[in-house]
């Protein structure tokens, strides 16, 4: 009888030190900057709410001005300086470093345009029904980062999965932005307990570093067998997408002003898409800037064009965009082609712009100039910027902003 009180008594008082320390680990995530405390392979598994938080780029005790950030994994900083643990890895923190105003991250990798909206709206929410984190007014200002290679795609793709019969492109986006913003039991309790989604994707991570450790060796002859095939169709090694490329090549060829040979698929100005589902994915983008507006009643608002690697240099043909299933599909472009559709989307943007009342900002001559003399993408990961081009996009956005 002696030893079951004992049994139950550690039992109990097991129970509550796990709980205990549960809750200060907890409370430690929400009261310290996640990019201070948490290793950058570990950020990935921080839940929605606290990757707001993560990037360290507001004042914590003086939260009630800030400046959100919308849009996908350009507008949150993926690429090689977040991958090598710079500090400054971001837009955000270069803007933050010059004027010191609070920039929040609602941003989102995949994200496309309904759910950059949707998010912001939602976290607004969610900080009135935490215990720990600090009610958010709506943002003092808004800047939107609208990248060419994927937010058109991204919408037309989820255009295509959830619109109903006969409905019209402005009451899809209205529909689908209110199904997001609603908030549900689990999200209420993530909320204020952000420590128990982190432990669960903590552990999907590390259960999907094992599988792939033991897949390493059929990956490699997968790998070998594509390279194989694209030499035989172009003539040169196109490198696949999670291989880092020698960067002294790319470097050379911008020297040297010679085009870039094409070593890797890269994206472009929405050149997968027919110019029905670019104009229908343009008015989804455009219907939730006008919907963000009249939430956030602010007319500060920046729309940042960010251009596409292909709009960024000067590239040899034929430029490989994709390639599916070993190769079974490779679509290519032209710089032509490309432009062309570059030109297009920004004009309709930059017309969307000056009649709502809305600040746009187009970098894409500038960052190609910038791309003449450096490399702005990679060597780790083409499909972002690395530092230089974050850098760079800090840099005109300080100079535009700050003359309007």
């Amino acid at each position: 009888m002696i030893k079951l009180k004992n049994y139950i008594f550690n039992c109990v008082t097991l129970i509550i030190s796990i709980l205990i320390a549960l809750l200060i680990i907890n409370f430690t995530l929400i009261k310290i900057s996640p990019q201070k405390l948490f290793p950058r392979p570990l950020a990935g598994s921080l839940p929605n709410i606290l990757l707001t938080f993560y990037p360290d780029t507001y004042n914590k005790m003086n939260l009630h001005n800030y400046v959100a950030i919308l849009g996908d994994s350009y507008a949150q900083g993926g690429g090689d300086a977040y991958l090598n643990g710079t500090y400054d890895y971001s837009i955000m923190h270069h803007l933050h470093k010059n004027d010191k105003k609070n920039y929040l991250s609602f941003a989102r990798a995949g994200y496309g345009s309904i759910s950059a909206v949707s998010n912001l709206v939602k976290m607004h929410k969610l900080s009135h029904l935490s215990y720990f984190i600090k009610d958010l007014n709506k943002p003092e200002s808004i800047i939107f980062f609208f990248y060419e290679g994927n937010d058109l795609k991204d919408n037309i793709a989820e255009y295509n999965r959830f619109i109903a019969n006969n409905e019209e492109v402005g009451d899809y986006t209205l529909r689908r932005i209110n199904e997001n913003i609603k908030l549900n039991h689990l999200d209420k309790l993530v909320n204020n307990f952000p420590i128990l989604p982190f432990l669960g994707e903590l552990y999907k991570d590390l259960e999907n570093l094992f599988i792939r450790a033991f897949a390493k060796n059929e990956l490699k002859e997968i790998k070998s067998l594509i390279t194989s095939r694209i030499k035989k169709l172009f003539g040169h090694t196109i490198v696949l997408d999670d291989i880092p490329v020698d960067n002294l090549t790319w470097k050379n060829s911008i020297k040297n002003h010679k085009k870039i040979k094409n070593i890797r698929p890269v994206q472009g100005a929405a050149i997968h898409l027919l110019d029905k589902e670019i104009s229908t994915a343009l008015e989804i983008f455009f219907e939730s800037i006008k919907y963000i507006k009249f939430w956030a009643q602010t007319n500060k608002i920046y729309i940042v064009y960010l251009p596409s690697p292909i709009s960024t240099y000067v590239w040899n043909e034929p430029i490989v965009i994709y390639y599916q299933n070993n190769l079974e599909k490779i679509k290519t472009t032209s710089n032509e082609k490309n432009n062309l559709n570059s030109i297009f989307i920004r004009n309709q943007i930059k017309n969307f712009s000056k009649n709502n009342g809305i600040e746009f900002l187009d970098t894409t001559d500038y960052i190609f100039e910038k791309g003449k003399n450096a490399a702005l993408h990679g060597p780790l990961d083409w499909g972002h910027f690395n530092y230089e081009g974050y850098k760079n996009i800090s840099n005109y956005m300080i100079k535009n902003i700050s003359n309007n």
